[in-house]
């Protein structure tokens, strides 16, 4: 798959890449007919454009490449107890001023029903 042309010059390309292919067969040696047929195949191979469907659509491998979606992973209680911003404490002064303080967030954290240690 060509991407980094524009969709509209995406088939300009497409077709100049397969003559590109087609012309290389000719020069090797194979008649016109079968570098023709060659050339399309190698497209297809490669992915380009499955032109046994028609111009410009892709083929179902390219598509399967992009069609991927990995599941999101559950937040555990201390990652939910981070994100929100009301339970976030923060130095108030020294080096650190503004900074996240962790370990108090902590404290506070261990100290709700959700932090509580489960035995």
């Amino acid at each position: 798959m060509i991407t980094m042309v524009s969709k509209k010059n995406q088939v300009l390309v497409e077709n100049a890449l397969e003559q590109m292919i087609e012309k290389g067969f000719e020069k090797q040696g194979m008649a016109p007919a079968e570098a023709k047929l060659s050339a399309r195949a190698t497209m297809i191979g490669l992915g380009v454009v499955d032109k046994a469907i028609g111009v410009g659509q892709r083929s179902q491998r390219a598509l399967l490449k992009r069609t991927k979606k990995v599941a999101k992973r559950e937040l555990n209680s201390w990652q939910k107890y981070v994100k929100t911003n009301k339970n976030k404490h923060k130095y108030k002064s020294g080096s650190k001023k503004g900074q996240v303080n962790f370990k108090a967030m902590s404290r506070a954290f261990k100290k709700t029903p959700a932090g509580r240690k489960k035995k």
